[in-house]
């Protein structure tokens, strides 16, 4: 039997929950994978009866994956964890912190299994669907427009069609297998659960005075949130270990290095990041020292990757990294912008005058 829904004639906000209780699985089509997935239905899915071992609930989700990325899995991985994090809000709320923690909770212990599927296949999932089962093996289907988030179930305008007939769960079964077993389907990056745990975590210091009265002075925390992890694909181990040294032996008794590594090895993110950590501890600047023709990339690369202004000595005047120009002299105490790093060429000492940010 079909029966029909409109948001408009009833509210849709408890239609997952209702249709969940008591249930021992939950096969659905979804759209795009984000945190917002379980605002309606996780405690419903907490509450389902599960063996421990196999999930109860798998989701199919779209992704903006490109073909070429799933061939190999650390490119499908690095792609997802991009489209994860460029899918989270700036600011993580504590409701949000309380769903991550559970999305998280699902998915490291198997109760929640996703995939996604690239777009470029099947187009976007604009289709939602799901299959019900109760304990019983009863089943019931339900085919919509709305996705898994709040806004979908309690805000936006929705139809939804509900059926317990054989014919429309065996369809509804189908069409979720079809895009399940498709060989372009990729299981959901271990990356992206761990960030879901390590968000629901997440706290913001107020300021530098009150990070370093934490007491370790965390080099992690400065930097797990700047653009070279959350846009790109992070830190190699091999940056990761000379900017923690560098970082330490400058908080004992002053780092003094010479980082000798081979071209494409990312030098200019290492020094930077090393840079930006000692600028944040103590209250002086950075000066680089780089032939002219490098200035404008590392001052482009302090900027987009690790979110560090910096201002570039022309020979007349410091120009910061939106382009904007500076005074030459400086009075003592002034700071007119924020730039606590300087990148000039070798010859800055032969200019005359006070050059100080």
């Amino acid at each position: 039997m079909i029966t029909r829904h409109s948001s408009r004639r009833e509210s849709l906000s408890s239609f997952l929950p209702d249709m969940l209780a008591g249930a021992v699985a939950y096969d659905r089509i979804a759209g795009y994978f984000s945190s917002s997935m379980l605002e309606i239905a996780g405690e419903a899915i907490e509450s389902m009866a599960w063996d421990g071992k196999n999930p109860c609930v798998r989701v199919i989700c779209n992704s903006q994956l490109d073909p070429l990325d799933i061939q190999t899995a650390r490119a499908a991985k690095n792609e997802m964890w991009k489209e994860w994090c460029a899918s989270l809000p700036f600011a993580i709320s504590l409701p949000m912190k309380a769903r991550l923690q559970r999305l998280h909770d699902f998915l490291a212990g198997g109760r929640l299994q996703i995939r996604v599927l690239p777009d470029n296949y099947f187009g976007l999932v604009h289709g939602k669907a799901g299959v019900v089962t109760r304990p019983a093996g009863e089943q019931i289907c339900f085919i919509g427009s709305a996705n898994e988030s709040r806004a979908a179930w309690k805000m936006n305008y929705e139809l939804v069609w509900l059926d317990d007939s054989i014919e429309g769960v065996t369809w509804v079964q189908q069409e979720f297998d079809a895009l399940w077993t498709s060989p372009y389907a990729v299981e959901l990056a271990d990356a992206v659960i761990d960030d879901t745990e390590r968000l629901s975590r997440h706290s913001v210091i107020p300021d530098i005075p009150t990070w370093k009265e934490t007491g370790q002075c965390d080099p992690a925390a400065p930097i797990v949130e700047l653009p070279i992890y959350r846009k790109e694909n992070g830190l190699w181990a091999h940056q990761k270990y000379f900017i923690k040294l560098a970082f330490e032996e400058h908080q004992r008794h002053g780092a003094r290095y010479v980082l000798a590594d081979q071209v494409g090895l990312g030098k200019t993110v290492q020094l930077g990041l090393a840079a930006k950590l000692i600028a944040l501890y103590g209250d002086k600047p950075i000066l680089v020292l780089v032939p002219k023709p490098l200035q404008l990339q590392w001052q482009g690369e302090l900027w987009n990757l690790l979110e560090f202004p910096s201002a570039i000595w022309n020979g007349r005047q410091w120009i910061d990294e939106q382009g904007i120009a500076h005074a030459e002299r400086l009075q003592q105490g002034d700071r007119p912008f924020r730039e606590r790093i300087a990148i000039a060429g070798p010859n800055l000492q032969n200019t005359g005058g006070d050059r100080r940010l």
